[in-house]
């Protein structure tokens, strides 16, 4: 049904489906399948309890999706080898652990193995 729409037709029927403008950021392939949910019913009570606090979320501040990136969970671990050398960090509620020092960034923690500027998440390949 709506896999032949031109994508600027899909984000109005996604717009009046769920009541508010997509995120810029959503492609076709998202908004298809957020409308097969919504059409075929197809959301858990939990799935449908996170979705309406994201709206909430957007609803509150639109660019809030653009401003963090997805958070890891505390007890994560990330490993890395750079020149020959394994590098484990520990994900921790209120930052990262690498070798028993506490980082409050991913990037401080990439800077200081390759003394060089680095995006941490880049670094240890987080998406």
């Amino acid at each position: 049904m709506h896999k032949k729409l031109e994508l600027s037709e899909l984000r109005k029927r996604w717009e009046e489906v769920w009541g508010m403008q997509p995120h810029k950021g959503i492609g076709r392939t998202m908004l298809e399948k957020s409308l097969d949910y919504k059409n075929e019913g197809g959301l858990t009570p939990e799935q449908e309890a996170r979705l309406e606090q994201l709206i909430k979320q957007y609803k509150r501040n639109p660019r809030s999706f653009d401003e963090r990136c997805v958070s890891l969970k505390p007890g994560t671990r990330l490993i890395r080898s750079w020149k020959g050398k394994r590098h484990a960090v520990t994900v921790k509620a209120d930052g990262f652990d690498y070798q028993g020092q506490h980082y409050t960034s991913l990037s401080q923690i990439a800077n200081d193995i390759t003394n060089s500027r680095w995006n941490g998440r880049v670094f240890f390949g987080v998406k």
